[in-house]
């Protein structure tokens, strides 16, 4: 069989082209560090990686949430905390109130006094996350959910739903409150009852006395409602403290999953890279002494 110069050329490059193109494909891996740089490289793991990848954005979106839920969930409680200790300062002045022996002056100074803890109370209903969106408002984050009405009273302009945020597979946390169901309209009108009374005292109202033991009963209710709300705040805290770690935990997995199925074995991609850069020259210089093959060398 005879071999014709022009097929030894065409095999010749042919060769060298295909070793060529390796040489480039382990030099684009190792500079990428990715043993899957395209589809075709493995559609297999090309594909599972795609599925991966989702998944791993997905529990990165949740794990931000959940961390901005947190952040919010305790500026919620903090202001829930400040706001059991204002009523429970209210109940203190309601009682001392009570005193039979007090003055006028007295008495108005103590009135005086729990004014400024209504309007502290109505300041911590109000409170608003770092972005300036009110928490206690339901949904309606852009509007202060109380107004106050008269010298102790307020009254309530959120709705009716919690904003919720996604925070895991399934689960959406609620993070803001509707003030409504904490700071309960029977706590405003308790307070606004006590302002009376201290207006009237003793001497103006025959029922001065019974009136002050249904404002510490009021007040009861109302510090027991906020300090339910605060609990539920607790729980939802709690949760998301479980749901972070897991997320963690999932974020770790799926960058092994990832890593498994695209990344490059560098140490065995290294010897490949000589081996085939090797074979190159080695075709190369073949390639140039064939090419000086010729019958008229040898005349």
């Amino acid at each position: 069989m005879r071999v014709s110069s022009n097929s030894q050329y065409m095999l010749g490059t042919y060769g060298l082209q295909t070793k060529q193109a390796q040489l480039n494909h382990l030099q684009e891996q190792l500079s990428t560090l990715r043993r899957v740089v395209r589809p075709s490289d493995d559609p297999v793991a090309a594909t599972q990686a795609v599925s991966v990848a989702q998944s791993q954005s997905m529990n990165s979106q949740q794990i931000k949430n959940a961390g901005m839920a947190a952040s919010q969930l305790a500026i919620t409680d903090t202001a829930l905390q400040s706001a059991s200790t204002t009523i429970a300062n209210i109940k203190t002045l309601a009682i001392q109130a009570g005193n039979g022996g007090l003055s006028n002056e007295n008495r108005k100074a103590i009135q005086n006094e729990m004014r400024e803890r209504a309007k502290e109370l109505i300041g911590l209903a109000n409170t608003s996350d770092g972005s300036g969106n009110y928490i206690f408002g339901g949904t309606r984050k852009d509007v202060a959910p109380f107004v106050q009405t008269g010298a102790a009273g307020a009254t309530y302009q959120g709705d009716q739903q919690r904003q919720e945020v996604p925070i895991a597979s399934g689960r959406e946390l609620p993070i803001t409150e509707v003030g409504n169901d904490i700071f309960t309209p029977g706590l405003w009108t308790t307070l606004a009852s006590l302002d009376t009374a201290l207006t009237q005292g003793p001497a103006g109202s025959a029922t001065y006395s019974a009136d002050l033991q249904a404002v510490l009963a009021g007040l009861d209710k109302g510090l027991a409602t906020l300090l339910a709300g605060q609990a539920s705040v607790g729980g939802r805290q709690q949760e998301i403290d479980s749901l972070q770690e897991l997320g963690e935990s999932m974020s770790v997995q799926y960058a092994s999953q990832m890593s498994n199925l695209v990344d490059l074995d560098f140490a065995k991609a290294t010897s490949e890279f000589q081996m085939a850069m090797t074979a190159l020259q080695t075709s190369q210089k073949t390639y140039a002494q064939i090419g000086q093959l010729s019958l008229f060398n040898h005349i």
